[in-house]
């Protein structure tokens, strides 16, 4: 067997740190699970899985220590099995929590690589599911394996050469380049930026149903709200009209709900930065997603509009900061508090992100991509904003189990989702009086004082 070691970033070396404490958390596993009628041709999955990760090292690599530290070691020998279960005892709620079981078991990173696929099979349907650890994948990487896994059973199926065009740059690009930018003059300058914008600042915290445990256990739950059908156009008018974009008004309005939850008038928050600068690593997958700190500052007199130019600036100054690892910031911290408890992202669906069988290469079949929760629990709250191609909204709720109710969170929900209509749609309104609650929820909240 030929083993080859690579480095590892600094955020999968982050990851790999998570990982040792907890190996039987599930935290880190990112899952989505492709629903297909009638069900795939299992010898030509099996043909094709291999050809994806033979294409993309990262997923045919063991995570090991050594002495000298975590190493990602690329193993050719790596064997790359498709699990199948005949699962038609279950009906679809079943099978949705069997899709949830498959992504919540722990990964052996060491023995058995970063990735899992599983197929579950009933006589007329299946669902495809496949678990990436973090440390392989980021958002967009899961966009790449998709595409190149139908492409490869396409072709397979039809008889045709798998015909995926060549990549120009790898992981290792990516680590070469980092390593690059922590050292000499560019160093210092990520580094005296991010200690501005930390310094003093305390991480946006919620109060919480239970006293935070002394060890975090990464235990998780998430949910997903419907939003009203047109949010999504007036969020794009809204950030037209500002001159930002629409992540800055999202942005806005979850600082804006953060400082009427907790009174602070300075504030860290957190959101994903893609970190794929330049062509060369559009098609390589692996973790190239940095979480950024941005600060939140308040008055009583701050209208929403002001909150969104100043969204918009603070998230200018970090994107362009990026390249300095969050793992970094948390340890250059001297008083070790965190830097982030909570996050906010918004997500836009590209025109390959919409699994139909007219835009995939599952051939013959109809295709409904599952709504799997994954990586909750990793802060206090993670919301996730989506806006689809057909332009509908979904915002999606992750929290920490060991700190929240379902009941707490879904109605931060509704009041961040409302704070949101108010910064689309009334602007010049002053955060400090906006109302936050509906007539329903105020009428219950007047019961409860008489």
């Amino acid at each position: 067997m030929t083993t080859d070691a690579r480095e590892l970033s600094v955020g999968q070396r982050a990851l790999w740190l998570v990982y040792r404490i907890a190996p039987e958390n599930p935290g880190s596993n990112v899952v989505h699970g492709l629903y297909l009628t009638p069900g795939l041709d299992l010898d030509t999955l099996r043909r094709a899985v291999p050809l994806v990760r033979r294409r993309h090292d990262v997923l045919r690599s063991r995570f090991v220590q050594t002495e000298a530290g975590p190493v990602r070691v690329v193993d050719p020998d790596l064997p790359c099995e498709v699990a199948v279960e005949d699962v038609d005892h279950l009906d679809d709620d079943g099978l949705l929590t069997r899709c949830r079981e498959v992504g919540d078991q722990p990964m052996r990173l060491a023995e058995e690589g970063p990735l899992r696929v599983v197929l579950l099979r009933r006589r007329t349907d299946c669902v495809l599911v496949v678990v990436v650890h973090h440390i392989a994948t980021d958002f967009h990487s899961q966009r790449i394996i998709w595409h190149d896994l139908t492409e490869a059973y396409g072709a397979l199926h039809d008889g045709r050469p798998v015909d995926l065009p060549p990549l120009t740059g790898s992981y290792d690009d990516f680590v070469a380049r980092e390593r690059s930018a922590l050292t000499g003059p560019r160093a210092e300058r990520l580094s005296a930026y991010w200690d501005r914008v930390c310094a003093g600042a305390t991480a946006a915290t919620l109060p919480t149903d239970r006293t935070r445990p002394p060890v975090r256990s990464f235990r998780g739950a998430a949910f997903s709200r419907d939003v009203d059908g047109d949010l999504a156009g007036l969020l794009r008018d809204a950030a037209a009209a500002a001159g930002v974009t629409p992540y800055s008004v999202v942005l806005a309005a979850f600082t804006a709900t953060l400082y009427r939850y907790t009174g602070l008038t300075e504030f860290t928050v957190g959101c994903p930065a893609s970190l794929r600068r330049g062509q060369a690593l559009r098609k390589v997958v692996g973790l190239l997603v940095n979480t950024i700190a941005l600060r939140a500052s308040w008055g009583p007199e701050t209208t929403f509009a002001e909150a969104v130019a100043g969204a918009s600036r603070q998230l200018a100054g970090g994107l362009a900061h990026a390249a300095y690892p969050f793992a970094l910031v948390r340890s250059d911290r001297r008083d070790r508090d965190p830097v982030v408890r909570a996050t906010v992202s918004l997500l836009v669906h590209q025109h390959d992100d919409d699994y139909t069988e007219e835009r995939h290469s599952f051939t013959g079949h109809r295709i409904r991509l599952l709504d799997i929760a994954y990586d909750e629990g990793q802060f206090d709250l993670s919301v996730t904003l989506t806006q689809y191609q057909d332009g509908r909204v979904a915002a999606e709720f992750g929290y920490d189990t060991d700190l929240f109710d379902e009941e707490t969170v879904q109605r931060f929900a509704g009041h961040f989702l409302r704070m949101l209509r108010l910064a689309c749609t009334a602007p010049d309104t002053v955060v400090s009086r906006a109302a936050m609650v509906d007539e329903a929820e105020l009428r219950d909240l007047l019961t409860l004082g008489t």
